[in-house]
């Protein structure tokens, strides 16, 4: 099983959008996904609930915790209040969520894992968890300036808990407005900067994306020209997500 986070430390950069439409995604090419919410907001929970499962995502954080898949090609292990009792718990916990996704790995192909907007010890054990890590950023002053901090803290889980094989797939500008010539500017200056660890892909901003998080639908499900644009648009990125998962899986 491949275990994808995705994860920035502010928010409004879209991650929830993002991590829903690759689970989808997934399951519609016919892969078990495990959906895990970790964010306390619950804003993916309420977007996938009809896929909810039997297992809360505070669950998997304690030992031994064996969680089963639905029918469906989606299951979901949606979030709840006690989450935030979590980063004030003991520090084994952090390790503990990997062990239970080992317990998991041959009844999903793929687990896609929505990380709250702060670096506590629910961040860290989904850091340590992963095996793919995906970050997406939002292209203004205050989130460019951060990215450096992103960078560190990733490869400082990595080294702290011996996950040097964890793969960053890289920084994912979403929200992306190109109108704007700020935006325009900040993500040259990205490319400039910190090419390496860019994301060949943008997730533009397009109306579809609120109504189809209000209509708990993928985008490209929707009719409206504007969704179906942005459809276009995140299945292409999705897929390079999903083909940069396979190729690293097989040491490529």
């Amino acid at each position: 099983m491949k275990t994808i986070v995705i994860n920035n430390q502010k928010g409004g950069v879209g991650k929830t959008t993002l991590a829903v439409h690759l689970a989808w995604f997934m399951a519609e090419a016919n892969l078990r996904v495990l959906m895990i919410d970790v964010d306390a907001q619950s804003n993916a929970s309420d977007t996938l609930r009809h896929y909810a499962g039997s297992t809360l995502a505070a669950d998997l954080f304690k030992p031994g915790i064996r969680i089963a898949p639905r029918e469906e090609g989606l299951t979901l292990a949606p979030a709840d209040s006690s989450l935030t009792d979590l980063d004030r718990s003991n520090a084994a916990a952090i390790t503990t969520l990997q062990e239970n996704l080992a317990l998991a790995s041959d009844q999903f192909d793929a687990c896609v894992i929505d990380t709250p907007p702060s670096l506590g010890l629910r961040s860290v054990g989904c850091l340590v968890a992963a095996s793919h890590v995906l970050a997406p950023i939002y292209l203004e002053d205050y989130s460019i300036k951060g990215v450096k901090g992103l960078m560190q803290t990733v490869i400082g889980v990595q080294r702290r808990y011996g996950r040097q094989d964890t793969k960053f797939l890289g920084l994912l500008p979403s929200n992306f407005n190109t109108k704007s010539p700020r935006q325009r500017t900040h993500l040259e200056q990205l490319l400039r900067e910190a090419g390496k660890y860019v994301f060949p892909g943008q997730i533009v901003a397009r109306d579809g994306y609120a109504e189809a998080v209000a209509e708990r639908l993928p985008v490209w499900k929707l009719k409206r020209r504007s969704a179906q644009e942005a459809g276009r648009e995140i299945r292409d990125v999705l897929g390079k997500i999903v083909a940069q998962m396979n190729e690293t899986a097989h040491g490529a």
